[in-house]
């Protein structure tokens, strides 16, 4: 065997199976939870109408077929499976009987997420159940838990335990492996590389409200721009991130990358599921310096180093040195139990849905017979306004986009007049027509807008022949009037005053 091969063997081995103290994964256990807090929780008081018979589920296999692959249960059992869910994320969080917390996050995540593909299963779903399942084979709990905690108070050693670093390392590969599909992904998607994809989602709310969307689609160059920037860094991801000098960087891109989908795109959930991803990029070095600068800090501040003592200290008393393995996992077992029990037990007492009042169960009320005639009719034919967005104007493009947009403009300039669609929409005849402030036809352009095209742009030299004043620019299709643009036509001397 060659030394190329043996020493590639060794280094792959070490890369795998090198020991180290888990300080990044026992970051993640304590955040995940705090994240999948925020998906559960809301989802707690509809979990009969969601994940029940009693309701209406959505299982994943009917799409394939498969219309029997999961059981479904009656509404108790939905309900005290969410509230074994909340439990086990408590538990998981503050490392009590860590694994089998894990353990339970996985499985019945992973069963819920599969029974509601219309709003549990989601990207982020799918993520955090690779996670529960990797930090559930993981040493994750053997330290920063009530389990560390206890082992150390039985045996004294307080010197940190190491691990294998493979689940990390299948963490990071998973991360990784996801940035460099989604970059594919985007790669085939037109409509992402030209930036409209975004410009459209950033002008709704579908997901949360979002305070720069709409201000960030008046610059459809920048837009594109991050596209091709946020294309290269997921490419690059999984090549650069493993080098010391690169992963402050590339893992600052990210946080930068999934911060600003917040405020653009009104994502919440999946940027703080990435975030948690990020912990696994934390060294056992990091870790280590972190807590020589919490050392330094409590022995400089005095009355901090008491409070952290006098805790430890009664924590101490509270617990005496003996074996709670046991007792702490029969605790485990009873506090899960109990939990469940109230949390079914309180869904009960609320009787959302009115089954236990005298009149009986709420009943849906029938909508408007016109709203419903309507809502049955055939589909209508797309009007003609809903196929324009909107009319830019300006002088420069980059590409096939508007760079700079104004309304007034001087003799010699080319005015470029954008006309943005919206799909779907047909092949078309689009005329633009310049119509002076007496409503005087003074010229007419037009063009053929293909089914796949998001914009139609015409271009005009402004020359002497236009006066200064006011104009308006018509556009038609089928000889029907859709959007109208004013602009303002100016001499070279009046220019500057109208800029001001």
């Amino acid at each position: 065997m060659s030394t190329a091969l043996i020493e590639a063997r060794s280094r792959l081995r070490d890369f795998f199976y090198a020991q180290e103290t888990p300080y990044s994964l026992a970051l993640m256990r304590i955040a995940l939870p705090i994240v999948m807090l925020s998906m559960i929780a809301p989802r707690w008081q509809f979990a009969r109408e969601i994940y029940s018979t009693d309701g209406a589920t959505a299982p994943v296999a009917w799409g394939y077929g498969y219309y029997h692959l999961l059981p479904e249960f009656p509404g108790p059992v939905a309900v005290a499976l969410c509230t074994l869910l909340l439990a086990a994320m408590f538990t998981a969080c503050i490392g009590w009987c860590t694994r089998m917390s894990l353990a339970i996050c996985c499985v019945v995540y992973t069963y819920l997420s599969m029974i509601d593909a219309v709003s549990t299963m989601t990207k982020y779903s799918v993520i955090v159940t690779h996670l529960l399942l990797m930090l559930a084979l993981s040493e994750c709990g053997s330290i920063w838990s009530v389990d560390a905690w206890l082992a150390r108070r039985k045996t004294g050693d307080g010197t940190p335990p190491v691990a294998p670093v493979w689940p990390r390392r299948l963490i990071q590969l998973l991360i990784g492996f996801i940035y460099f599909g989604a970059a594919i992904t985007k790669i085939n998607t037109p409509e992402f590389l030209t930036g409209d994809q975004l410009n459209f989602w950033m002008l709704t709310h579908i997901n949360f409200r979002h305070p720069l969307g709409e201000w960030m689609s008046m610059y459809p160059v920048l837009v594109r721009a991050a596209c091709y920037v946020v294309v290269v860094w997921e490419m690059t991801f999984i090549f650069l991130v493993w080098k010391p000098a690169w992963r402050p960087w590339v893992l600052a891109v990210g946080v930068m990358f999934h911060f600003m989908t917040v405020l653009t795109l009104g994502l919440m959930i999946f940027p703080m599921v990435c975030f948690t991803c990020y912990l696994a990029y934390v060294e056992e070095d990091d870790a280590r310096q972190v807590g020589a600068a919490w050392n330094r800090l409590r022995r400089r501040w005095t009355w901090l180093n008491a409070v952290c003592t006098g805790m430890e200290g009664r924590l101490a008393q509270m617990v005496p040195l003996r074996d709670w393995r046991r007792p702490a996992a029969i605790g485990f077992a009873a506090f899960v139990a109990l939990f469940t029990l109230g949390g079914v037990g309180l869904e009960h007492r609320l009787d959302l849905y009115g089954e236990r009042r005298p009149e009986g169960r709420y009943q849906l009320k029938p909508i408007d017979a016109a709203l419903a005639q309507r809502m049955t009719a055939p589909p209508q034919p797309i009007r003609d306004v809903d196929k324009f967005f909107s009319i830019d104007t300006g002088t420069l493009l980059v590409g096939d986009l508007l760079a700079d947009r104004r309304r007034v403009f001087r003799h010699g300039q080319k005015l470029i007049a954008q006309c943005n669609l919206t799909p779907p929409h047909e092949d078309m005849w689009l005329e633009c027509k310049i119509k002076d402030a007496d409503n005087r036809l003074v010229d007419r352009l037009g063009n053929v807008v293909l089914r796949e095209h998001f914009r139609a742009n015409f271009t005009y030299p402004i020359t002497a022949a236009l006066e200064p004043g006011t104009y308006t620019l018509v556009f038609e299709t089928a000889g029907r009037e859709v959007l109208r643009k004013r602009i303002e036509v100016v001499g070279n001397s009046r220019i500057a005053a109208v800029a001001n």
